[in-house]
């Protein structure tokens, strides 16, 4: 299945370290755009909120989770 947003938020653990949590939805809701740390609109390949790299580009983005998530990310990504 497709998605439309790929979302990436961080929670802290108890060791000073963060959690790195990816999602995909198709829509957004008022509660991913407060959490997330980064939103990309993978239909209109534009960035929706970047709170970690504001001078990255949308490809700059999402060449950098493909290399952190890897192949397991191809499969949520639009054709």
């Amino acid at each position: 299945m497709k998605y439309r947003y790929m979302l990436i938020s961080y929670h802290p653990r108890g060791d000073g370290k963060f959690n790195e949590l990816t999602e995909f939805k198709n829509a957004l809701k008022l509660k991913h755009r407060h959490h997330a740390k980064v939103i990309l609109d993978l239909k209109k390949k534009e960035i929706v909120k970047n709170e970690l790299n504001s001078n990255a580009s949308f490809s700059d983005m999402l060449e950098f989770y493909k290399k952190v998530i890897g192949p397991m990310l191809l499969d949520y990504l639009p054709s």
